[in-house]
């Protein structure tokens, strides 16, 4: 408990340090295998570090008193009100997010999540919903209930909000994405969903817990929700906005991206059918597109359907790391890249996908493992 909380408290300075960004501050986390490391480590340690500037040395160098105090009330904060940390080093970051090359090196939650069932789906589209919109998001919802999806979304207005409420009445899991931090709900009129939602599924951030709603923040946080799915679905959405950032970061992750046509000249869905139209989303009119594009419509969860699988929905590639991996029991990224001649960006992506599939298990230090 002294170890994590430890942890959690070098993690709360980091983030506040100037110079150092998201991806500086992973790559740090990484490079020095923990977060508290990074405050230890030799000066000339950390220069050898690709990308690590003296500006950066001389940040973890000079922290102010204020950094440390404002640290020490945010961990007060987060245990007064049971908020959960996960940082990238940890077993519990989730598996899907950890292979985003952006993703946040800490983030907070509040609620039951359990962010590695095998079927993850982001749902979003405009804050402006239509009855068509809301009423197809619904019926989406209605229809993943038997394939047990985890639903995630951005809890804003319109399709967000429709999302969750749909997800929350069928007793489904579902997470949103707060783009601020825990001190305050927005848009405020979601407090009671809110609550709802932290019964069996929950909220995150990666904001401290003073940061307000600012417009900048929600663009920012459209790559988590991205990250953390299989697929995302776009239900409405205008030529430009949230919905679009989104489903442009999951095609750049290499997830799923479906997309509801609309009318030709309907402003509300001209976004839509936009990414159909560039190739960047898949057009689907129902739950059960989903379903079959994603191959999950005959996934029964069976012991029999995962060996069949072993065997028949595997890739030439996924069969040769399994074999590997298999003969070690387990096996860090760096050894697996060298024994199969792949480069690490690209072999990230299939470990990612054998995860997904419920094939492999990602441990601390990116090693790798059967299930």
């Amino acid at each position: 408990m002294i170890s994590e909380q430890s942890s959690v408290f070098h993690a709360l300075i980091l983030a506040q340090l100037p110079m150092i960004g998201k991806i500086t501050a992973r790559k740090l986390i990484t490079e020095c295998g923990s977060i508290e490391a990074v405050f230890t480590e030799k000066k000339r340690n950390l220069l050898s570090i690709e990308g690590i500037k003296t500006s950066v040395v001389h940040s973890l160098e000079h922290i102010s008193p204020e950094i440390y105090a404002k640290a020490e009330n945010e961990l007060e904060f987060l245990e007064t009100n049971k908020i959960q940390t996960f940082i990238i080093n940890d077993e519990n970051y989730p598996k899907r997010l950890r292979h985003c090359s952006d993703a946040p090196f800490m983030f907070f939650g509040k609620g039951k999540m359990n962010f590695n069932v095998p079927k993850v789906v982001a749902i979003v589209g405009t804050r402006k919903a239509g009855s068509y919109g809301t009423s197809f998001t619904k019926q989406l919802i209605a229809d993943f209930v038997e394939s047990d999806v985890l639903v995630i979304s951005g809890l804003a207005y319109g399709i967000d909000t429709a999302a969750h409420e749909a997800a929350v009445h069928h007793n489904m899991q579902t997470i949103g994405v707060l783009g601020h931090g825990f001190r305050i709900l927005y848009p405020a009129s979601n407090r009671k969903l809110a609550i709802q939602m932290v019964k069996n599924g929950g909220l995150i951030t990666e904001f401290l817990s003073d940061v307000g709603p600012d417009a900048g923040n929600f663009p920012t946080r459209n790559r988590i929700i991205a990250g953390l799915s299989d697929a995302v679905v776009v239900v409405e959405a205008r030529s430009e906005g949230g919905a679009l950032i989104t489903a442009n970061l999951a095609f750049s992750y290499d997830r799923d991206v479906f997309s509801v046509p609309g009318r030709v000249g309907d402003v509300q869905s001209e976004g839509c059918n936009n990414l159909i139209k560039s190739n960047k989303a898949a057009l689907i009119t129902s739950a059960k597109d989903v379903l079959e594009l994603m191959r999950w419509d005959d996934d029964k969860g069976s012991k029999k359907n995962r060996q069949e699988k072993l065997f028949f929905d595997v890739s030439e590639e996924e069969k040769q790391i399994i074999s590997y991996i298999q003969q070690q029991d387990e096996m860090d990224i760096d050894t697996l890249s060298a024994k199969i001649n792949m480069p690490i960006s690209r072999l990230a992506s299939v470990l990612l996908s054998l995860e997904c599939k419920c094939y492999i298990e990602c441990l601390p230090g990116k090693r790798y493992k059967l299930l």
